[in-house]
């Protein structure tokens, strides 16, 4: 059956547009000409669907979008989107929980190794002539040595904890919510855990109780030489305090994907510091992940259109 009109609000190019309509046959798709609010809303005239993925969707633009029944995020923080004015237009809200996990795990775990391994010194180092490496030695850490910290214990988490235990690390967790018998890991409260690991990497959605959770005096209360690990979302971190963190040596490096503001188009002390390994929010984007993710969204508008119910842990708004 004809499926559509389905709005892709990505930015997309040829390649990328000739994959997602072979991966959805039999969806009438409008792609987003660019990130502007007024191509958003010249793609959403008149689409039942919308798919959205880095792009903040205004609410303003949902306002003008008639014909809307669903949005449905490409992957899983719906931050970007505006609920309560999809809730009052009667427009359903949905998400893919978990399908990135495995993906966004290796690259926390890449992060890891990076920042311990001070690779993008090392590398600098080298491009500019220096082959030896005199401070390596007691600057670069095993990761099989150090004391990982898993703040939140959600798809992701558990998939990075399921690959750090192949290197034979110290792991512990926290999570608001408390202790989960399905984890065989150690829980710990949240301020006990900052000062206990070696590595703090994030595992939170955004939300107004955990936005700035790492601020300056969760770093100050850090092992002093500790990492902070962030592919989740930028705005769990206080970057002033991270960047002071990251100056002083009360952190020794920091491995981001996300930053409180997205895309970075200015200035950010983040990219400059020789103590960083950065990177424009590409944890989940790989070949294979975006396969199983536009697979899965699209699975969800079909059921959708045929009158049966999505997974209700897909949904965000009903």
């Amino acid at each position: 059956m004809a499926i559509g009109p389905v709005a892709i609000l990505e930015p997309a190019s040829a390649e990328m547009r000739a994959r997602i309509a072979y991966l959805c046959d039999g969806f009438d798709l409008r792609f987003v000409a660019s990130d502007t609010d007024a191509d958003m809303h010249d793609a959403l005239k008149g689409a039942t669907y919308a798919v959205t993925r880095g792009l903040r969707f205004p609410a303003s633009v949902l306002e003008q979008a008639d014909h809307l029944r669903l949005v449905h995020q490409w992957g899983t923080g719906v931050d970007g989107i505006p609920l309560e004015a999809a809730k009052a237009r009667g427009i359903m809200v949905a998400r893919s929980p978990g399908m990135n996990a495995p993906t966004v795990a290796e690259s926390t775990l890449a992060l890891m190794l990076a920042t311990l391994r001070r690779l993008p010194q090392v590398h600098a180092a080298f491009r500019a002539g220096s082959w030896n490496q005199p401070d390596l030695w007691r600057e670069a850490r095993d990761l099989g040595a150090c004391r990982v910290g898993l703040v939140g214990m959600g798809a992701i988490g558990r998939e990075v904890f399921a690959r750090l235990k192949g290197f034979g690390c110290d792991i512990a967790y926290t999570k608001p919510s408390g202790p989960d018998t399905s984890v065989p890991a150690p829980w710990m409260p949240f301020d006990e855990l900052i000062g206990w690991a070696d590595v703090i990497s994030l595992h939170l959605p955004l939300t107004a109780t955990s936005r700035k959770v790492i601020d300056g005096n969760v770093l100050a209360a850090m092992k002093p030489g500790s990492v902070v690990i962030n592919t989740s979302r930028g705005g769990l971190i206080d970057e002033t305090a991270l960047i002071a963190a990251l100056r002083s040596g009360q952190l020794s490096a920091a491995g981001l994907d996300v930053f409180e503001s997205e895309p970075v188009t200015g200035p950010n002390a983040l990219l400059d510091l020789p103590n960083t390994v950065t990177l424009p929010h590409v944890a989940g984007r790989t070949l294979d992940n975006f396969d199983r993710m536009v697979r899965h969204w699209s699975g969800n508008i079909r059921v959708h259109a045929e009158g049966r119910e999505i997974d209700p842990d897909c949904i965000v708004v009903g």
